[in-house]
């Protein structure tokens, strides 16, 4: 059976469309029907979110430090005398980020394209709702770039990154390694649970509990490396551990191993405004939101790279990167 061209139909632009009409300009090709869905989206990084901030510009925060041992005073000559060490490692945090979104919509336009299967309300409607899935969009955006910036050399200090670098995975030229890739996350895993310093740029003593640990790693990896096996690891089944293990669409080959409380995402303003323009019979929307992106480095967290090329080749790569 030979396939008949016209019984399939490709879309057309707005600007192709013309509408037939009769000799006596009565329209005849009309629009039968408007479709209308939205653009799903989602924040995949939403485990680091921490609410909003009423009042108030700056964050605090705090950890309580370990104590360190003394000899014993037999004579308890400075039994009464104050401890003067600190007990507390504190930063603060205000760098604050405003973003506007902002959309137009004519009335009379929306009526000429609506044959009414869809009312001007619903329409508008999902036209403002776009606002809110184009700030998620950008939330997530956001939280990948500040994981970036945090892993690059100089976050911290000139030759320093916030987040630690634990090294290079390499493969064989042709495949990466992904049992050394599970070997890696298993070891910075059980050594964040160890009362160290090695995890945080502090310098603080300190241990991260299991249920705060987040894996974040490219999608394309998660697919190629058996992660149900990380599920004893944890002590989680496989669908828990799935949850642990936040999957996400980026080609750095970069593998990040984090106390949530590491990454601090604050909001602080989230308003959305109407304005009517009654001369042009238009609406503009604007949705105002106002955050903060900061990377802690009281608590712990790290991040390893993995590539094809061989232990030399990315030793060579990191030490360009360095320079």
């Amino acid at each position: 059976m030979s396939r008949v061209d016209e019984n399939f139909d490709e879309a057309l632009l707005p600007a192709e469309y013309v509408p037939t009409l009769s000799e006596d300009l009565d329209l005849i090709g009309k629009i039968a029907i408007t479709v209308i869905r939205d653009v799903a989206t989602e924040n995949h990084l939403a485990a680091f979110l921490k609410g909003r901030i009423d009042y108030g510009d700056t964050v605090e925060q705090a950890v309580v430090k370990l104590l360190e041992s003394t000899e014993y005073d037999r004579d308890g000559e400075n039994a009464l005398a104050p401890d003067d060490a600190e007990k507390l490692a504190v930063r603060y945090f205000k760098n604050w980020s405003r973003k506007k979104f902002k959309t137009t919509i004519w009335t009379t336009e929306m009526k000429k394209y609506l044959n009414g299967e869809i009312s001007a309300e619903e329409l508008a409607g999902k036209l403002v709702s776009a606002l809110g899935s184009s700030d998620t969009q950008e939330l997530y955006e956001g939280i990948k770039a500040l994981l970036a910036w945090g892993s690059s050399v100089g976050s911290l200090g000139d030759d320093d990154a916030v987040i630690t670098y634990l090294g290079d995975v390499a493969g064989d030229g042709e495949k990466y390694d992904y049992n050394g890739i599970l070997k890696k996350i298993k070891n910075a895993v059980k050594g964040m649970k160890f009362v160290n310093t090695d995890f945080n740029k502090a310098g603080l003593k300190r241990g991260t509990r299991i249920d705060d640990i987040i894996i974040v790693m490219p999608y394309t990896l998660a697919t190629d490396t058996d992660v149900d096996s990380l599920s004893g690891f944890f002590n989680l089944d496989k669908a828990e551990i799935r949850n642990r293990i936040i999957e996400v669409d980026t080609e750095d080959n970069k593998v990040y191993i984090l106390d949530r409380n590491a990454v601090l995402i604050y909001t602080r303003l989230y308003q959305m405004l109407t304005q009517l323009n009654a001369d042009g019979a238009f609406y503009n929307y604007y949705l105002h939101v106002d955050r903060m992106f900061a990377i802690s480095p009281l608590f712990d967290s790290c991040f390893f790279t993995y590539s094809l090329g061989t232990s030399q080749q990315n030793e060579e790569v990191v030490e360009q990167g360095e320079e």
